[in-house]
C-alpha cells in the first residue's frame, strides 16, 4: 500500500496514501473528500481539516465535502438494533441525520452548504437534500450503505476523484477486505467501481514514526 505523504501543517499529522490510483496518472480536476463522522468528536478537527482542505486546493479546482453521520448516524444504529423499524426507513433517517453534521460541518469551517452538485470552488453538500437524486437513490437503503458509498457515488457522478478521511489508516488496499473489515461500507467496492481515483488519509497515529 503506497503512502503518499504527510500533512503537517496544522496541531494533527496526516498520513495519507492511494487505494486506487490512476493509469496516467493525470490529475482531476474536482475531487470529493468525506470526512469521517467519528472525527468530528476529536478535539482540533476543524483546524486540521481546515489544513488538509488547504493543501488539496493547491491541486484541484473544486472540492464537495461530504461529512459522515458519526455518533448521530451511531445513535440510529442502536435503535434499529432494538426495533423493528423497516431499513428503509432507518437509512432516510440515516440520511437526515448526515444533514446535521453537514451543517455542523459547513458553519464550523464556514464553508457554503449546498443541495446539489455545486460550481463552487469550495462547498459542504447536504446529502439529506441530495439523496433523492438518481444515483444517489439508487443506492441499497440499508447500513451497507453508508456516507463511503454515497461519497463515492457522488464523486463519481461528478467524475472526480475520492479522498476518505478517516480515523484510522487502512491495513489493506484491497477494497473487498476494507469493506469486510468495517473500515468502509459493504457496498463501498460496488458504488465505487466507476472511480480512478482513490485515496485516504487518516490522523498519523501516536506510535507511528514521522514521514
Amino acid at each position: 500500500m503506497k503512502k503518499i505523504k504527510a500533512y503537517k501543517n496544522s496541531s494533527w499529522e496526516w498520513d495519507s496514501g492511494w487505494l486506487r490510483q490512476p493509469v496516467d496518472g493525470h490529475s482531476q480536476q474536482g475531487l470529493v473528500i468525506k470526512v469521517g463522522g467519528s472525527l468530528l468528536t476529536t478535539s482540533g478537527w476543524q483546524h486540521a481539516i481546515e489544513s488538509l482542505i488547504a493543501n488539496e486546493s493547491a491541486s484541484v479546482q473544486s472540492i464537495v465535502i461530504i461529512p459522515g453521520g458519526g455518533v448521530v448516524v451511531d445513535g440510529l444504529r442502536q435503535i434499529d438494533a432494538n426495533t423493528s423499524i423497516s431499513g428503509s426507513f432507518m437509512h432516510q433517517l440515516a440520511l437526515e441525520a448526515m444533514g446535521i453534521t453537514a451543517q455542523l460541518v459547513a458553519t464550523t469551517l464556514g464553508l457554503p452548504l449546498c443541495e446539489q452538485h455545486s460550481d463552487a470552488s469550495l462547498a459542504v453538500l447536504d446529502i439529506s437534500k441530495h439523496w433523492a437524486q438518481d444515483a444517489i437513490n439508487s443506492l441499497p437503503h440499508s447500513w451497507e450503505t453508508t456516507s463511503d458509498s454515497l461519497a463515492a457515488t457522488v464523486a463519481t457522478t461528478k467524475k472526480s476523484g475520492l479522498l476518505l478521511v478517516k480515523s484510522t489508516p487502512p491495513k489493506t488496499d484491497s477494497l473487498q477486505r476494507l469493506a469486510s473489515s468495517g473500515w468502509v461500507d459493504q457496498y463501498f467496492p460496488t458504488a465505487c467501481a466507476g472511480l480512478e481515483s482513490i485515496r485516504w488519509t487518516s490522523q498519523q497515529q501516536p506510535n507511528e514514526p514521522n514521514r
